[in-house]
């Protein structure tokens, strides 16, 4: 008896072999109370960049994963809501990190009812809206943490700062460094969660963003400005760069960087476009992988991202590829749509396609050196541009990484865990582990086979509640009556 050893030796003794005969057992027992979803055989994908696992049982509870493992090794009671998942392919729930949900094309007076249930049923349970309506994007946001709405995460910045234009809900216009350094503290004191930048009118202004930013603990992202080169901005403390094409960045790896960035400069103050391309192309032409090897470091050494966002410009590039009857443009409203049906008799769009997709040639070229240097790249749609439709668009991006060099394994990676590790939210999404919130894809095949398959979607998992095929598809009718009803334009 315990009782007979009053040094208590033996309740220690007793526990050790109690615990010992628990690692000796062959199963995991979970009781029904802490079980709501259990998906077996399934092969996970786990992003963080590991082989894919064969064969294994995830458990889901209260808004988690709670247990991971061989299908043979865990048992669940028969209550439990068990998925049989042969040849599934489970990932994490999708980032697409560079979006526009409540400005420029997507209005937030229908934009909540469509784009959300869009992306959500495409497996993004994640976005940063890079420049919208702010007051419109922290309501949406609170209601989803609250799961009171059913959609993304949502990290926005709300208005872009501009150098110049009016004010809008996507757009708030400063003239000079001191303005520049007020609309940081007003966005942090609304709430914003990052500022983004678009153009600025002066390298003081820049360089004010940057100080504030960091004087009030709040991060800065954006397009570069055409005076300021990409190992300055990392330096100044940018936490992502955007674009390629219009952040000029090809010019930061010029052998002629001096030179092109002061002809750039003078050719956007005089509104000169053909000026703009012929500098685009030089920049392209005079690469130097010794400037690229010095600017990798700079970056890692910062920290500094990059989003290429290479479908847009592809997209853009390639008006002979649009479809009138694209079923696409049942999610957007019938006037926005038909705004994008009249550019294909756009002339400057067609003329502007031929330059346009020799950049996107580039972007590749420049993605896949960043990617070799080991610079963190993440994976962002420009949605809505034209014909950059929300949710299939993020597919996309992930394919042109593919064609830039990045392996499907390393592309998934960079729109799950990448993604996280960009907002420092690792600790509880972008990955398939124990402990993680449940954002979760269910895929009909094999993504490392062909990155294509992410568009196979079998079921979307958010925050632990399983969406199957019949919900996803009552998520994309809803979305699709909701931009019909979309009043015209007057």
């Amino acid at each position: 008896m315990i009782s007979s050893c009053p040094d208590g030796s033996c309740s220690v003794k007793l526990f050790a072999k109690l615990f010992s005969l628990i690692l000796l057992c062959p199963f995991i027992s979970l009781a029904a109370t802490d079980v709501s979803l259990v998906l077996q055989h399934v092969t996970v994908i786990d992003g963080t960049g590991r082989a894919p696992q064969p064969d294994q049982t995830v458990v889901i509870a209260g808004g988690r994963i709670t247990a991971i493992g061989p299908a043979d090794r865990i048992k669940v009671d028969k209550t439990s809501k068990v998925i049989d998942a042969r040849g599934k392919f489970l990932i994490p729930g999708l980032w697409d990190m560079h979006v526009h949900l409540a400005g420029i094309n997507a209005d937030p007076a229908w934009s909540k009812d469509v784009l959300l249930p869009l992306l959500l049923a495409n497996g993004i349970t994640g976005v940063r809206d890079m420049g919208g309506d702010l007051p419109a994007l922290l309501s949406w946001k609170r209601d989803v943490e609250a799961d009171a709405l059913l959609g993304p995460h949502i990290y926005a910045s709300g208005p872009w700062l501009a150098g110049g234009g009016r004010k809008t809900p996507e757009q708030l216009p400063v003239a000079n460094a001191e303005e520049a350094r007020a609309a940081v503290r007003d966005l942090k004191q609304r709430g914003a969660d990052f500022i983004k930048i678009i153009s600025l009118p002066s390298r003081d202004a820049f360089f004010a963003v940057a100080d504030e930013a960091k004087k009030q603990n709040i991060s800065f992202a954006g397009h570069l400005p055409f005076e300021i080169g990409a190992a300055e901005a990392s330096n100044a403390g940018m936490r992502s760069i955007e674009h390629f094409l219009y952040s000029a960045f090809a010019l930061s790896f010029s052998s002629q960087e001096e030179d092109l960035r002061k002809r750039l400069v003078e050719a956007e103050k005089k509104g000169d476009s053909e000026a703009w391309e012929k500098i685009a192309h030089e920049a392209d032409a005079t690469f130097s992988a010794e400037k690229a090897a010095a600017l990798f470091q700079t970056l890692k050494k910062n920290g500094t991202w990059v989003t290429p966002t290479i479908a847009s410009l592809d997209i853009t590039s390639h008006p002979d590829a649009w479809k009138q009857d694209d079923a696409f443009l049942d999610f957007v409203p019938p006037s926005l749509a038909k705004e994008w049906r009249n550019s294909f008799s756009d002339a400057r769009m067609k003329q502007r396609a031929a330059w346009l997709g020799r950049q996107a040639v580039n972007d590749w070229k420049l993605t896949g050196e960043l990617h070799r240097g080991g610079v963190s790249l993440l994976v962002g749609s420009d949605s809505l541009d034209p014909f950059v439709f929300p949710g299939d668009s993020l597919h996309r991006e992930l394919a042109e990484f593919v064609q830039a060099g990045f392996t499907p394994l390393e592309a998934i990676q960079a729109a799950t865990h990448g993604a996280t590790q960009f907002m420092g939210r690792e600790k509880e999404l972008g990955t398939v582990e124990t402990g993680k919130i449940a954002d979760l894809v269910l895929l009909d095949a094999n993504p490392l086979e062909n990155i294509s398959n992410t568009r196979k979607i079998l079921a979307v998992i958010r925050n632990g509640k399983y969406l199957d095929r019949p919900a996803l598809d009552a998520l994309l009718a809803k979305a699709k009556a909701a931009a019909a009803a979309v009043p015209p334009e007057k």
